[in-house]
């Protein structure tokens, strides 16, 4: 009996034992799966032609610029942009800026024009919208988009992040603007802010010059060429040699700020500035032929004089304008962006041309030779500086 029980007891006790051990062994927690590391994949840009990522695309496209493979570079960048439209990609003001920069290459100015307009809408206050601006002012320049160009130099001003080379190219942008819009008086106190700011930097001192000096010295001569321009010489007045004389010295000036814009690194401001010059030149010759013989003249011999006078003292103007059309019209050579300037330099060339063997046919007809004329306005010119002379000693004796 005694026997059973212990039996039982131990049955009872090892029943527990191993409902304790199986209660432990529930609560040791399972082992917790560790997940694997992502794998990051870089995105790929696939095209009926080709399969890269955005950074091997974007690696060939600045290579072809490097290399000045244009086409290359404008599928690569427009690849680039089409991609992003799909993504969040915040290199897209680079890629803008590259694909402005291959189509300028490419000499698509409009084009280019256009991508860094986008860059200047849609990302403002980035620094690659302050490149996008200056670039987008050199292409205005090229264009001769006189209004668009003002609208430029606005918006360039209007930045926050601009250092004395920006500023002064802003401030060239509105003044060329202003004089071709006729308010030579504006366009001037912007040229001389620029101008100062150029001698404070020495930009440009060094030689050639980068394209907001160059911008500003072309202002200036057109400045100085519109001041010149409007001093009439036809109706002839009593203050008619005070004219002429003011008037001639505007566009030695003029002419001044022009040779000085010739020596810009982007080659247009040479040809625009050497067809300015021609124009000048043309212009006054034109003016002062259509000066008409005075009343005295009455007799069709004085008038057949007055018009051989005129002609051969003031021809060297025609021959001028005519020597400096043909030096545009030879930049022809040297560059290919020059074609606008060339042609009209060409046309202006054929035609001062005509006019020169036209005056030279018509003076061949008259019963005087130009050499008899020529001695006929030294010894007028003579007589002139001694009476000028004369005059200046008595106003010195008589104060």
């Amino acid at each position: 009996m005694r026997r059973w029980a212990l039996g039982s007891a131990m049955a009872i006790f090892g029943a527990n034992a191993m409902a304790s051990l199986a209660g432990c062994q529930a609560s040791v927690p399972a082992p917790v799966a560790v997940p694997a590391p992502p794998v990051l994949v870089e995105r790929q840009i696939i095209t009926p032609d080709d399969g890269s990522t955005v950074r091997e695309l974007r690696a060939r496209g600045e290579a072809a610029l490097r290399e000045q493979r244009w086409n290359d570079a404008i599928d690569a960048f427009s690849t680039l942009l089409a991609s992003s439209r799909i993504t969040d990609d915040p290199s897209v003001p680079l890629y803008l800026l590259d694909l402005g920069f291959a189509k300028e290459g490419l000499g698509d100015r409009a084009s280019a024009r256009n991508s860094y307009v986008e860059i200047t809408k849609r990302f403002p206050a980035s620094r690659d919208a302050r490149t996008a601006e200056l670039r987008i002012v050199t292409l205005d320049d090229y264009l001769e988009d006189w209004v668009a160009l003002g609208t430029d130099g606005v918006a360039l001003l209007a930045r926050a992040d601009l250092d004395d080379v920006d500023r002064l190219t802003g401030l060239g942008a509105r003044a060329l603007s202003r004089v071709e819009a006729g308010d030579d008086s504006l366009a001037m106190r912007d040229v001389q802010e620029g101008l100062d700011l150029v001698d404070k930097t020495s930009f440009g001192s060094t030689g050639r010059l980068p394209n907001g000096a160059a911008q500003l010295r072309f202002a200036l001569a057109e400045v100085r060429r519109a001041r010149s321009e409007r001093v009439a010489l036809v109706p002839v007045t009593p203050d008619f040699l005070m004219k002429i004389e003011l008037r001639c010295q505007g566009l030695l000036d003029a002419q001044s700020a022009y040779t000085d814009a010739m020596r810009a690194m982007e080659p247009h401001w040479t040809a625009m500035s050497a067809f300015r010059i021609g124009t000048m030149y043309g212009k006054l010759h034109e003016e002062l032929m259509a000066i008409p013989p005075m009343a005295q003249a009455k007799t069709s011999a004085q008038r057949d004089l007055h018009f051989a006078m005129m002609h051969v003292r003031y021809r060297v103007l025609l021959e001028k304008g005519l020597e400096m059309m043909k030096r545009t019209a030879a930049l022809e050579t040297q560059s290919a962006d020059l074609g606008p300037w060339v042609l009209r330099a060409k046309a202006a060339e054929l035609q001062m041309s005509k006019d020169v063997e036209e005056e030279k046919m018509a003076l061949a007809k008259l019963p005087y030779s130009e050499a008899t004329i020529q001695a006929a306005l030294d010894d007028l010119q003579k007589k002139a500086l001694t009476k000028q002379a004369r005059q200046a000693k008595q106003a010195a004796q008589h104060p």
